[in-house]
């Protein structure tokens, strides 16, 4: 049988997937789920958030409906999902394997999205100004640190690592204990030079930041692991490229050309 390639897009209401033929790089099948992950806000933060359980339930659900006969061939693994939000997760025992070939959230917080409000207009003022090509906006994940660092420090004890929901799935995919992220992921957290490829390390630092969440950045495209297990059929062992941003995504799948855009 030929090979396949395995697609994830985990968007803000529903998580999609598709097979494509490695060879023609065609569709051959996809599926759609509905995460219903929202979470009430009962602060009066105006917060935003989702429960990652119920969002992994769906990719879960999703993968149940394509045919196991082709994901037993695919070869890679691509991922994109909504940018700007944060969840955090402790190194080791972000997930559970135990239930067979899939897993699910453990020791993990819920996901602030990028639809949170609870940073405000005062508030996102008072931050450092960034050297990068954005400015800082709630929703942010490095805005939704800062706001947890003054609001609820004993929260951040309680996590190692952080990183967008797309980029918590790889990193439990390939059983990593920290994070990696692509500059089109890191950009949306801001604080993120695009020029440099790197975080505005020293400016972060000298408000305070905790550096060690700051996920590593590599190149968008490039792999970050293989998968430390089989997952749905896909064998242990296939290659997992490094989480995408959806907005750079749904661009590159309207060009025509490489010079688009």
């Amino acid at each position: 049988m030929s090979s396949f390639f395995l697609g994830i897009d985990l968007g803000t209401t529903s998580v999609k997937a598709v097979l494509l033929a490695a060879d023609a790089k065609t569709v051959v099948v996809g599926h759609s789920e509905p995460t219903a992950a929202d979470l009430s806000d009962v602060t009066g933060i105006k917060a935003k958030e989702q429960d990652p359980s119920l969002i992994i339930n769906a990719v879960n659900r999703c993968l149940d409906q394509l045919p196991r006969d082709k994901l037993q061939h695919v070869c890679r693994v691509g991922l994109t999902g909504q940018m700007h939000g944060v969840l955090f997760w402790r190194a080791n025992s972000g997930c559970d394997w135990s239930d067979g070939d899939f897993f699910t959230p453990r020791d993990t917080s819920q996901l602030v999205t990028w639809q949170d409000g609870r940073c405000s207009s005062d508030f996102l003022s008072s931050l450092p100004k960034p050297e990068c090509h954005l400015g800082v906006s709630t929703g942010f994940g490095c805005a939704t640190i800062f706001w947890y660092m003054k609001h609820r420090p004993k929260f951040l004890e309680d996590f190692n690592v952080a990183g967008t929901i797309q980029d918590y799935v790889v990193s439990m995919l390939c059983g990593l204990d920290s994070c990696v992220m692509t500059p089109q992921n890191a950009a949306s957290w801001g604080f993120f030079n695009t020029a440099t490829n790197q975080w505005n390390e020293n400016i972060l630092k000298a408000a305070g930041f905790p550096i060690h969440l700051l996920p590593r950045c590599v190149p968008s495209g490039g792999l970050v692991g293989q998968t430390c297990s089989a997952w749905h059929g896909v064998p242990a062992g296939t290659h997992v490229g490094a989480a995408l941003g959806d907005f750079q995504c749904s661009v590159y799948s309207c060009m025509t050309a490489p010079a688009d855009g």
